[in-house]
Formats: structure tokens, sequence, C-alpha cells
């Protein structure tokens, strides 16, 4: 189990970090086409909370069914090949939309929801599917519903500050997202190649 614990930790504060750093970033994108108020930080916030919660339901549902991590992995690759376009992606969009939406409310929210809602609720499924994907194979796991909280929250602190303090600095915004991509790539492949479900399935037959 102590590749899987690195895996699952790896990924933890992999996707912690990006999540909040995207986050930080996205007022960066958003504010040359929608302006910099305070209804630009609403629908930031609005939007990573919608795709936080559908996220949660959809991990949760993940474990319940006993996806493989295999599976899981390559969804997560899914979200990370999303991020690298996003640099692409985000200057036509949110021209087309700033272009028939007056309301900067109204234009800001579908801007984020469309550059956002499928990576964000992707690696939102984190933490509920290694929850239940570790109580489903191995209940005395180490790896705890708490000590899995904490290695996100923790991950989320580390590029909050990375992100808000250092990177917007020393980089143009579309690069740091691109590097970000290849980050959550780079951890997801690995994980791929761990092959962890022949592992998992191995340490529980044991267990039993």
């Amino acid at each position: 189990m102590g590749l899987a614990y690195f895996a699952f930790a790896l990924l933890l504060f992999t996707f912690g970090s990006v999540i909040m750093s995207l986050e930080i970033l996205s007022s960066n994108l958003m504010s040359p086409y929608f302006g910099g108020s305070v209804y630009i930080w609403g629908s930031i916030i609005s939007s990573f909370m919608v795709h936080f919660s559908i996220g949660y339901v959809l991990g949760g549902y993940l474990a319940k069914r006993a996806f493989k991590v295999s599976f899981f992995a390559v969804l997560l690759i899914v979200s990370s090949a999303w991020v690298l376009f996003i640099p692409l992606l985000h200057a036509p969009a949110c021209n087309f939309i700033a272009d028939r939406i007056v309301d900067v409310r109204a234009g800001s929210l579908a801007a984020m929801n469309i550059l956002f809602f499928v990576p964000i609720t992707i690696m939102a499924t984190v933490s509920p599917y290694i929850i239940g994907i570790l109580t489903h194979y191995h209940r005395d796991s180490s790896l705890t519903a708490g000590l899995v909280l904490f290695l996100s929250t923790f991950g989320s602190f580390v590029g909050t500050n990375l992100t808000a303090f250092f990177l917007i600095d020393w980089f143009p915004v579309s690069r740091i997202v691109t590097g970000l991509g290849w980050i959550c790539l780079a951890a997801s492949l690995l994980v791929l190649s761990f092959r962890l479900d022949r592992k998992l399935g191995r340490a529980s037959r044991i267990r039993l």
C-alpha cells in the first residue's frame, strides 16, 4: 500500500495546490474583458463553489462504484489537458461572451463556467474519491479522511501563496497556467503508470 499512499498524497497535494492557483489566476484572465470589480470575484468564487460541489458528488459516486484508479487517472489527464488549452481558449471565449453579454456579472459567470467547469469539477473529485476508495479497499488505512483533507488543504495553501506572492511577479499568467497543466498531467501519468488497481485488490485480499 506504500506506493498507493504516495500516489494518493501526490494527487491530493498537486491538485489541491493547482485548484487554488487557477482560482487566483482566473481574476487576471477575466479582468481584461469584464473589469476588476467585486462582481468578478463574486463570479470566480461562486463558479468554483459550484464546480467543487459537483466534483464532490461525482468523486463520491466514482468511489462508491469502485471505479478503477486507472480510469480516475484518465479523468485527471483530461482535466490537465483542458488546463493546457485555457491560455489558447480564454481570449476568443471571453471576447465572444463580452461582445454578446453586456452585463459583466452574467458575462463573467458564463466565461468562468466555460473555461473552468470541466477541469475544476474533475479536480474536485480527488479528495472524496480517495477517501471512498481507501474505505472500499483498506478500511484500516493510515491515510485517514482527516489526513486526506489535510494534504489537499495544505496543497491549496501552498498553491495560493506561491501564485499570489511569487509566480504572478515572475511569469506571464498564460505561462503559469500552462505550467500548472503540465504539472497535473505529469502527476496523473505517473499515477497511471503505477497500475494501482492490481496492488489495491491484492492488499484487500491479503487483509481478508
